[in-house]
């Protein structure tokens, strides 16, 4: 099999995709990982394609909706095998979020609408994030008196809690693999992430969120929560291209991980081969 790895080799993080593709290697698949604005032609000869970790990591450099290459756009339309393409929240925006919120799921409180602040009011200090940015890019910090002159459609707003920890929990297609607790950098790099034993209604929290995108999910979800007063609440739903943070396991753990996903990987592209194959002959 030919397999493609969208990533970013610049990336202090970008081992982990280097690890994934050694090990399709050894399968005997031939692997290349390119960036984000690689040659489209290689979407006529290779078989599958994996977004991986593909942001950029400099925050300074890093601006919204710039220079983004449309090959997602592409793959889409073309409807070829793909993994991590399909996620149904965080690549869409963060309005997710307040959706979730106003659901009565267990989330930070999240607004996308100013005439909504009363679902959120009673705080000193509120995050103004957008839609549309990640890790610390573009947010804004404000009061309760001055949220409404910094707020448009193009962000969400948050109060500024304290929190004890973050915890995140990481998933293959819906299937729980493991949990960290760390400490985050204001860049796009965890620091001393450590190993988070959750109990089993922690465990059931995370899936009943991982289970939001469907059975068919093919990919790695990263369910981010914070910890606030022992409680998990949803920070994030990272289903787009997450950091998966395995350097931090041991080699034992690391590998039943990369053997989990490559495992996803074949299962999925079997299944869309057998299933092309039988179009093929109705349509005969």
């Amino acid at each position: 099999m030919k397999i493609l790895i969208v990533t970013n080799l610049e990336n202090e993080c970008s081992i982990e995709d280097v690890w994934i593709a050694n090990s399709f290697i050894e399968d005997g698949n031939d692997v290349k990982l390119v960036n984000k604005y690689y040659d489209k032609r290689f979407e006529e000869i290779y078989d599958i394609f994996i977004k991986r970790y593909s942001w950029i990591e400099d925050i300074n450099e890093f601006a919204v909706g710039a220079n983004e290459s449309d090959y997602e756009t592409r793959i889409l339309e073309k409807n070829l095998p793909r993994i991590n393409f399909d996620g149904k929240f965080d690549n869409q925006g963060k309005h997710y979020l307040s959706h979730l919120y106003n659901l009565g799921y267990s989330v930070v409180p999240t607004i996308s609408d100013i005439k909504d602040y009363d679902l959120i009011k009673g705080y000193d200090k509120y995050l103004i994030k957008p839609v549309n940015g990640y890790a610390s890019y573009g947010i804004m910090e404000a009061d309760k008196n001055s949220i409404f002159e910094y707020w448009n459609d193009n962000y969400v707003i948050q109060p500024k809690l304290n929190f004890q920890s973050e915890v995140q929990f990481y998933f293959i297609g819906s299937k729980y693999e493991f949990s960290q607790v760390f400490t985050p950098k204001k860049l796009l790099s965890h620091e001393n992430a450590v190993f988070y034993n959750p109990t089993e209604e922690e465990i059931k929290l995370a899936e009943n969120f991982a289970k939001l995108n469907g059975d068919s999910f093919n990919g790695v979800q990263r369910i981010d929560f914070l910890k606030v007063n022992n409680q998990l609440l949803l920070s994030e739903l990272e289903d787009d291209s997450p950091y998966m943070a395995i350097e931090a396991l041991s080699l034992n753990d690391r590998k039943r991980f990369i053997d989990d996903f490559k495992n996803m990987v074949y299962t999925y592209y079997n299944n869309f081969k057998t299933e092309k194959d039988h179009q093929r002959v109705l349509k005969r």
